[in-house]
């Protein structure tokens, strides 16, 4: 693989607790196991015209790995098709880490931002390794059934070694390291999307200690930190099938509901408002919804969709776009989307931010 930089750095798990281009080969390495609603002022009338335009943008989708959109904002396209299903990207430094799919089985993958140096990391081929997060530079921490249970693990980048963290009663799934401490949050439960959200305050605490943060009767998923560490936002299922966003806070411990499931759409069904990841400035929380009919990206303010809910850019019709994710420096997105067919990772820029 080429010479890594910034977040592939060389680290060991142990410093760690304490504190496409089309035509690029896929490497394998071996590897050791240790209704558009409530728009914002300004951008209804941009909605619009992307509706109207949105069957052009569909048939220019197929030939080619980058399109400007209606609205201006440029997609392109990064992972080649042999990283299939690419999902659940996190950005840090100019490095992804990312999920696709191996022989039917979910896999973790790494690469530059602009998805060079592609690698994915093997696993036991009866086993699946799931929504990589990273802890710090070089560092991922992801979940797994290597054990038999879904666990949490650390996978060290640069040696290429892995090392179990969890080895609790429960299954543990999406884990989100908290900023600037060795807590981690993740959600337990048999359904990754409907279970309980769980603290660990010190990864290297032995034996680990865990504080639930919501009851087992909320079904919440896809948890994620404020810059700070003192909030988290998530998902919570609704009993129709919808999900809204959420936000819990540290000084109160109290969970609040930021947006607000609408009727549905009779032809995209439930509303699905999912994915949240707040911004590197903590000033707004990025979403995907199938508001409207279409799959998009969207802002969310942490006050809640009444004191901003904005519309950024939305998918082709009959696209699913899912998991968006910052750069680090807050000026671009990126999500996996299936709109040339099959799911790959695009990034979003001239977001007109």
């Amino acid at each position: 693989m080429p010479t890594r930089r910034g977040a592939l750095a060389r680290s060991t798990v142990a410093e760690a607790e304490s504190s496409q281009p089309a035509s690029l080969p896929v490497v394998l390495r071996p590897v050791t196991i240790q209704a558009v609603s409530q728009i914002a002022p300004g951008r209804a009338a941009r909605a619009a015209l992307l509706a109207l335009m949105l069957p052009l943008l569909h048939a220019c989708d197929h030939h080619g790995g980058r399109v400007v959109s209606p609205t201006g904002v440029v997609w392109n396209r990064i992972t080649p098709p042999g990283a299939a299903e690419a999902d659940w990207a996190d950005w840090r430094g100019d490095s992804i880490a990312f999920q696709v799919r191996v022989q039917g089985l979910d896999r973790i993958a790494v690469a530059l931002e602009d998805g060079s140096g592609l690698e994915i990391e093997p696993e036991s081929p009866t086993a699946g390794a799931r929504s990589p997060r990273w802890v710090r530079e070089g560092l991922l921490i992801y979940s797994s059934d290597l054990a038999g249970s879904e666990d949490l693990w650390y996978l060290d980048v640069g040696a290429g070694g892995t090392r179990r963290l969890t080895a609790l009663a429960g299954m543990e799934w999406t884990p989100a390291p908290r900023p600037g401490s060795p807590g981690i949050v993740y959600v337990e439960g048999t359904d990754p999307d409907s279970g309980r959200l769980v603290l660990i305050p010190d990864t290297t605490a032995a034996p680990l200690g865990k504080i639930y943060l919501t009851p087992g009767s909320l079904g919440v998923g896809e948890p994620d930190w404020n810059p700070t560490g003192d909030q988290i936002c998530f998902t919570v299922r609704g009993p129709d099938g919808s999900s809204q966003i959420w936000r819990l806070s540290f000084t109160d411990t109290l969970a609040v509901q930021l947006t607000v499931a609408s009727s549905g759409n009779p032809l995209s069904g439930p509303q699905l408002d999912r994915s949240p990841k707040w911004s590197p400035d903590g000033s707004r929380i990025l979403m995907s919804s199938n508001r409207g009919g279409l799959w998009g990206v969207w802002f969310l303010s942490p006050l809640g969709e009444a004191q901003g809910l904005t519309v950024i850019a939305q998918d082709v019709p009959g696209a699913e776009l899912r998991h968006p994710t910052w750069s680090p420096d807050g000026k671009r997105i990126m999500a996996s989307t299936n709109r040339s067919g099959d799911r790959a990772l695009w990034t979003l820029s001239n977001l007109g931010l």
